[in-house]
């Protein structure tokens, strides 16, 4: 089964019920899911995977510093061809997610673009988007797309 890593970063929660609702909609997909905050998370989750979902809240125009530091930690990991995903809220911008996107290009990775940004608390038709970045990681990675 193919399996699907989501680390994240939160600082009010918001995107940790993205993080959730994605977790849904990929195993709702048939996929095997892990899903961790940053600081419980390692390379070794990421390694195991066949696609990662990144997700963090905009803080100060960019992604929260743990989760930009696990991610230039995954530079040493062979991730080419494998699925990555960016997604994050925010209150006044946006960019964490398209700055992680970026990161996970450069490093050869399948990104689906485009990055799923959520202004607050998803609701609604939010967590629908978020459970629907879930099944879509699911069909690239059954080349379905």
């Amino acid at each position: 089964m193919a399996k699907l890593a989501i680390i994240y970063g939160t600082g009010f929660g918001n995107t940790g019920i993205m993080a959730k609702a994605i977790e849904e909609g990929a195993g709702n997909a048939g996929l095997d899911v892990v899903i961790k905050k940053v600081e419980e998370a390692s390379t070794a989750d990421v390694e195991k995977a066949d696609a990662i979902a990144i997700g963090s809240p905009t803080y100060k125009g960019a992604g929260m510093p743990t989760v930009i530091k696990f991610v230039e930690a995954l530079a040493k990991l062979p991730l080419k061809g494998k699925v990555g995903a960016a997604f994050g809220s925010y209150g006044w911008s946006g960019e964490a997610a398209g700055v992680i996107n970026k990161m996970l290009k450069s490093y050869g990775m399948d990104v689906i673009e485009p990055d799923l940004r959520i202004k607050r608390t998803p609701e609604g038709e939010g967590v629908e988007m978020c459970k629907e970045l879930g099944k879509l990681i699911a069909k690239r990675l059954k080349n379905e797309f």
